[in-house]
C-alpha cells in the first residue's frame, strides 16, 4: 500500500471545491467496497460529469479536485482515468495510524 499521509488528506480536504468533491464521490459511491449481487461483485464509481453536476463546479475545477484527493489518497481513479470511488482503505489505515501515534 502506499505511503498514506493523514497530514495530506486534512490539507486537500481543507479546500472548499476539493471537500465538496470529496462529498461528492463518497454521496455517490459510498465506501467503494465491492458488492456482491448474485453471481457478480462490482464496485460503484462516480465519473467527471456527474460530479460537476451534483457539486456545481466545472468540469475543469472538478478534474483538479478529483486529481487532489487522488493524490491524498482519499479517492481512487479508474485505470483509464474516467471514473473515482472512495478509498475507504486509505481512510481506515489513516484512521488506524494516528492510534499508534
Amino acid at each position: 500500500m502506499a505511503e498514506i499521509d493523514g497530514a495530506a488528506m486534512l490539507r486537500a480536504l481543507a479546500q472548499e471545491d476539493t471537500l465538496r468533491v470529496f462529498a461528492a464521490v463518497v454521496t455517490a459511491t459510498g465506501t467503494s467496497l465491492p458488492q456482491r449481487s448474485g453471481n457478480t461483485i462490482s464496485t460503484t464509481w462516480t465519473t467527471i460529469a456527474a460530479v460537476s453536476r451534483q457539486t456545481c463546479l466545472s468540469q475543469t475545477a472538478a478534474v483538479t479536485a478529483l486529481n487532489e484527493l487522488a493524490e491524498a489518497h482519499l479517492i481512487v481513479a479508474s485505470s483509464e482515468g474516467h471514473g473515482w470511488h472512495t478509498d475507504f482503505g486509505a481512510l481506515s489505515h489513516a484512521v488506524a495510524s494516528l492510534g499508534a501515534s
